[in-house]
């Protein structure tokens, strides 16, 4: 099933007009405790399954995984599995959860389609993600592109939570349109950021346009978010494997040529 054929109806709306418009003005929406603790605890239980079971995804050179340096060491350290859904039937059940698709709904005023979806591990001492925009350049790359970030673990200020700045989508792209992935600059920025301090169980959810960034875990635990993105039916329907194919392709775009052979994805 994909998630255009779960029936939603404006009937069933589990948003407010407040929550809808402020979502559209500030280009970010928290909702706490949208999902039990025990749903949560079975998906953390369910994405450390994937790490200990799966350790031979473990490979930089898996176009899955991606590493990060430890802030203060340089140490490699796993920071993403990017999917996860197919490895984890949790994670893969939330993607369709019916309530959130009910949100979504809400938003995009039309059923929303699976676009990706990562785990961002963030172990304790990872460097953070630098300031930038979720939509990309690339043809066909749909503008309804949104995040739903699924706390696990919390986000905290100490343990790098990701940032966003209200209101900064509406300024539009702030990049130069040419399919690469750009860095923005704090002078770019028209307001002070606000941190996404979360509880487990808490969501999140922000627009492609929504300048974002986050600092270094600093905690002692790690910081599991599970990110799954969007977009509305509309603007190119289902196009998760579409996605994913040029994705590594743009990947191994990047590699110095005679390397490209190198990576494989499992």
């Amino acid at each position: 099933m994909t998630t255009s054929e779960t029936p939603h109806s404006n009937s069933h709306r589990l948003l407010d007009e407040t929550a809808i418009q402020r979502y559209h003005e500030e280009g970010y929406l928290v909702l706490k405790q949208f999902l039990a603790p025990e749903k949560i605890k079975e998906l953390g239980k369910d994405v450390d399954r994937v790490l200990t079971e799966h350790r031979e995804i473990l490979d930089p050179r898996n176009l899955r995984v991606r590493f990060k340096p430890h802030h203060a060491t340089g140490e490699n350290l796993l920071e993403v599995l990017d999917p996860i859904a197919e490895l984890s039937p949790m994670a893969k059940s939330l993607t369709i959860d019916d309530r959130l698709l009910s949100v979504l709904f809400d938003l995009y005023e039309e059923p929303a389609e699976l676009f990706k979806d990562k785990l961002i591990y963030k172990p304790p001492g990872a460097s953070g993600a630098s300031l930038h925009q979720d939509w990309i350049a690339w043809p066909g790359f749909p503008n309804s592109f949104l995040t739903v970030l699924v706390a696990i673990d919390p986000f905290t200020e100490k343990s790098g939570a990701t940032e966003v700045y209200p209101g900064g989508h509406l300024n539009g792209y702030l990049a130069p349109m040419d399919g690469k992935h750009h860095v923005l600059t704090e002078g770019q920025m028209m307001c002070e950021p606000v941190p996404l301090v979360l509880d487990p169980g808490d969501i999140a959810i922000f627009g492609c346009l929504v300048p974002h960034r986050s600092s270094a875990n600093t905690s002692e635990t790690s910081r599991r978010g599970y990110f799954i993105s969007y977009n509305a039916h509309s603007d190119g329907g289902q196009q998760y494997h579409k996605h994913y194919q040029e994705f590594h392709s743009w990947i191994r775009s990047r590699i110095p040529s005679g390397h490209e052979d190198q990576l494989y994805f499992q």
